[in-house]
C-alpha cells in the first residue's frame, strides 16, 4: 500500500553495483530502510541519487509492508532546500551529527510526531542561523533530543548539589560516595548553567568535553547506541 510521508534522511550506503540503501526517519513510521535501485549507473541517476545524503529533508510516496526489513520508494523530492548547510563546513559538520546521533539512537519504526517535529525544525534551524551562533547548538541538541526521549537532564535544585550523576541523571552532594558516573565540579557547573538557559561562554576545549559528557549520557541511557564518528569532525572544524 502506498503512504506520503516526510522524512530526514539519516544514512546512505552504496548497494551492489547500481543501488542504495537509504536510512530515514520518517514522519508516519520512525526509522525505516529503502532500498533505491539504479540510481547509480549514469550521471543522470547519479542526479537523483544526490537528495539521498544524510540531513536532506524529503517528501516521499513509499510502499510499505509492515515487518519488512527492507521498503520502496515510489518517489522522492526535497521538501526543503537548503540555504547554506552544504556550503557550509561548520553547518554541514553540524549536519552530520545530527544525523548520525539520530541514526545511532533511534532505531524503531514507530511514529512520534514530537520527536519528528523537533528534528525537523532543528535542521532547519541550523541552516537558517549564522555560524557563529551554532557554537553550542550540537550540546544544546543533544540535551533537548534526550529530553524528549524520556530521560531529560534534571536542573540542578539544591547548590549543594555539586555534580552531575549519568546515571541517575540529576545532581549530587559532592560527598555523596553512592554515584558511579559522576561529571567533575567544573563540567557540571557549566552543565547546569546550560541546562538553566543561562548565556556562558564556552572555549574550544570546554565545548568539546561538555558535548562528550552529553553523549556519554545517551549512551548510558541508550544501550544500544555504539560509538559516534561525527564529533571529531565537529570538534575539528568548529572555533
Amino acid at each position: 500500500m502506498l503512504h506520503a510521508t516526510n522524512g530526514i534522511v539519516l544514512r546512505t550506503i552504496k548497494y551492489g553495483d547500481t543501488s542504495i540503501i537509504v536510512t530515514i526517519y520518517t514522519e508516519v513510521f520512525g526509522v525505516q530502510s529503502y532500498l533505491v535501485n539504479g540510481v547509480r549507473t549514469d550521471k543522470k541517476s547519479k542526479t537523483k541519487a544526490n537528495i539521498y545524503q544524510p540531513a536532506t529533508l524529503l517528501e516521499l510516496v513509499v510502499y510499505h509492508q509492515p515487518n519488512k526489513n527492507l521498503q520502496r520508494i515510489k518517489e522522492a523530492r526535497v521538501y526543503y532546500l537548503y540555504q547554506s548547510v552544504q556550503s557550509s563546513v561548520v553547518k554541514n559538520a553540524i549536519a552530520i551529527y545530527m544525523s548520525e546521533l539520530i541514526f545511532k539512537t533511534i532505531t524503531e519504526p514507530e511514529q512520534h510526531q514530537d520527536l519528528y517535529d523537533f528534528f525537523e525544525s532543528s535542521f532547519q534551524l541550523v541552516d537558517i542561523n549564522l555560524d557563529n551562533d551554532l557554537a553550542d547548538f550540537p550540546i544544546q541538541f543533544t540535551i533537548e533530543m534526550a529530553a524528549r526521549m524520556g530521560f531529560g537532564m534534571q536542573l540542578q535544585e539544591n547548590n549543594h548539589h555539586t555534580l552531575f550523576d549519568l546515571m541517575g541523571g540529576r545532581f549530587v552532594a559532592l560527598h555523596d560516595t553512592s554515584h558511579t558516573h559522576l561529571v567533575t565540579e567544573e563540567m557540571s557547573m557549566i552543565l547546569a548553567n546550560m541546562l538553566k538557559s543561562e548565556a556562558i561562554t564556552l572555549n574550544h576545549d570546554k565545548r568539546q568535553e561538555l558535548l562528550s559528557v552529553c553523549i556519554q549520557y545517551l549512551r548510558l541511557h541508550i544501550p544500544h547506541m555504539s560509538e559516534l564518528k561525527s564529533p571529531e569532525v565537529l570538534h575539528a572544524v568548529m572555533s
